[in-house]
């Protein structure tokens, strides 16, 4: 790095699941101005052929037979991925080689639990090496493919996780509690827009369908049920043109308390009008919510991973996971009882826990790393 230039932090990552790409834009985003950027998904421009199908048969397998994707998820979790590194991902190693040649970056953020290990590869093949660190994307339930690597440093969510991890025999002063690296805007929602609510004003659910239509009719019917002053926000993403016929009755039936959106860029913006989230357990979505302090029920996680965030929701006091449509109900109408008091606890616990400025924290050690190496 040339003396007054600024520092190349090339960003690893992998479409596989929206947490990777998520924790890479917010790594990406802390930077601006102090680094100059270069987030790459490695297997979709390495193998895109592949990379898709591979995707759309792990975004099937998810949706339609969690069962098998939880002994896939066992499987990984007895394997040594450096000592048994996974076949036919040689053009995604040639491809890092080429960046780490051509681009010459100062030091590489990996929130791909894959990386690492190629890292570490090419370090013994051709001598040279590129500090970098792995952004550990999981909460609480940590798969052993995380562990394996010769990282530098491990940037992970909570204490929680670090503990679990130390005691998996990773050395503890390589393991930094940073938060996950959401949008920094988040932050800044959760401290200047806070939430309230009392009885007789709108209870603003934010609700992310990801799932089949048939239960996002059977879910927002039931919670639009449940009570007159709750209000619904429905976001439907890529899923907008499978689900919205399967609904759009619903929209006519229950007026303005019922909103359907698409694909948005907006999310933050909804969550600091919502008072509490409904979804899936994925690491991105639990992250934006603890980072803007709004309580979450989790009405769907896949076994294994997304078991740990909702652990980690339940830890912190700002959310659980309810099994069925009758459990999201009765804990909407108890969150509203009181006067709202257990949501009012809840949000508090939240506001308490802070889970704010992980991609700052993040920014921040790999900024240290490229200056190490340059001194």
């Amino acid at each position: 790095m040339e003396k007054g230039s600024l520092p190349r932090i090339l960003v690893v990552t992998a479409g596989y699941g929206e947490g990777h790409n998520s924790a890479a834009r917010g790594v990406r985003d802390a930077l601006t101005a102090r680094a100059e950027v270069r987030v790459t998904d490695l297997c979709a421009e390495a193998m895109p052929g592949m990379f898709r199908l591979t995707r759309a048969a792990y975004l099937w397998i998810i949706a339609r037979m969690p069962r098998l994707w939880k002994l896939m998820y066992e499987v990984s979790d007895k394997r040594n991925l450096a000592e048994k590194p996974i076949k036919g991902l040689a053009p995604v190693e040639r491809l890092l080689e080429w960046l780490l040649r051509e681009w010459k970056p100062d030091a590489v953020v990996c929130t791909y639990m894959l990386y690492p290990y190629m890292l570490d590869s090419l370090a013994l093949r051709t001598g040279k090496t590129v500090p970098y660190l792995t952004v550990v994307t999981d909460s609480c339930v940590i798969n052993k493919s995380w562990l394996c690597s010769e990282s530098p440093l491990w940037a992970v969510t909570d204490p929680w996780t670090r503990e679990i991890m130390a005691e998996k025999g990773l050395p503890p002063d390589r393991l930094c509690v940073t938060g996950f690296p959401v949008n920094p805007s988040l932050g800044v929602l959760a401290r200047e827009h806070p939430v309230s609510w009392k009885e007789g004003d709108p209870f603003r659910v934010l609700y992310f369908a990801q799932r089949s239509a048939r239960h996002a009719r059977a879910e927002l019917e039931a919670m639009l049920e449940a009570a007159p002053g709750l209000h619904v926000t429905c976001i439907l993403g890529h899923r907008f043109r499978r689900i919205y016929p399967h609904i759009r009755d619903l929209r006519a039936r229950y007026g303005s308390r019922l909103v359907v959106r698409g694909w948005t860029r907006r999310v933050p913006s909804y969550l600091s009008a919502s008072h509490v989230v409904v979804g899936k357990a994925g690491g991105a979505t639990v992250h934006e919510v603890l980072a803007s302090a709004r309580p979450m029920l989790v009405n769907f996680l896949l076994p294994g991973q997304e078991e740990g965030n909702a652990l980690l929701l339940e830890k912190l006091g700002g959310g659980f996971h309810v099994r069925d449509v009758r459990a999201l109900v009765s804990a909407l109408r108890g969150m509203m009882a009181d006067g709202g008091a257990q949501w009012r606890r809840m949000h508090e616990n939240l506001l308490k826990a802070d889970m704010t400025g992980g991609s700052g924290k993040i920014a921040d050690l790999v900024l240290k790393l490229a200056e190490e190496r340059t001194n």
